[in-house]
């Protein structure tokens, strides 16, 4: 288990004062590469391996967002990390311990030069112990799937500000991108399957579908699914 602790700011909130989505992956992004430093097996020490950390879902639990001000204290419990994988929960909680936000990812180790999957090291599994105190939340874990029944709603470019250190388009911004084009706000869920990368200036279709409940936004270069999102 890793936590700290942090106080939503101004740059993080939208016109209602809660927090973003884009910022709420933020902080789990924050919290997962603080705790991998930390233990000695953060970016500094991925980069001379030529190894880099992909996320491939999230899967995302909003009780309440984040008011501007309001401190609150995130949390990650990595388990599973064997082979080539491993998975995080994530939590963000309040001052007096409610569970705000609490989300599962799946997450694979790459070799950024060839572009492929690579095995965890010994020195990476021992610095991710399994918690025995680890939430117990009860996730879905759906597979997401687009039956190419969307209504093309938009484009986009990446720019070099979407890039991070693996080369590609951070996952937090595919949460930015995907929630401009949605007709309505205040979910409480929100599963993210991530297919392909995004590389610089790569040129994406926006696909809008409204769902029993919900909307479902792709991304798309040609033929080809780059993200599914789904908001509920």
């Amino acid at each position: 288990m890793y936590q700290y602790a942090d106080r939503v700011s101004y740059s993080e909130v939208d016109s209602n004062l809660n927090l973003t989505y884009f910022s709420l992956v933020n902080y789990m992004q924050d919290c997962s590469c603080f705790h991998s430093d930390d233990a000695g097996v953060g970016v500094n020490y991925l980069a001379p391996l030529d190894r880099g950390w992909f996320v491939t879902s999230y899967e995302i639990h909003i009780n309440r967002l984040p008011k501007y001000l309001e401190k609150i204290k995130i949390t990650t419990y990595p388990y599973q990390v064997r082979g080539m994988m491993a998975r995080r929960i994530y939590t963000i909680c309040d001052e007096a311990g409610e569970v705000l936000v609490y989300a599962d990812s799946l997450w694979v180790l790459m070799d950024i030069k060839n572009l492929r999957p690579a095995r965890i090291n010994e020195k990476m599994i021992a610095a991710y112990p399994e918690d025995p105190d680890r939430p117990a939340f009860e996730f879905r874990r759906p597979k997401l799937h687009y039956n190419e029944e969307g209504e093309k709603v938009g484009t986009f470019t990446v720019g070099e500000n979407y890039i991070d250190t693996n080369g590609h388009m951070n996952n937090s911004f595919y949460i930015d991108v995907t929630r401009r084009f949605l007709p309505e706000e205040g979910f409480s869920s929100i599963d993210i399957s991530y297919k392909k990368a995004a590389l610089l200036f790569d040129e994406l279709d926006v696909y809008l579908v409204k769902l029993e409940t919900g909307y479902q936004v792709v991304l798309k270069k040609d033929d080809e699914v780059f993200t599914i999102v789904e908001y509920k």
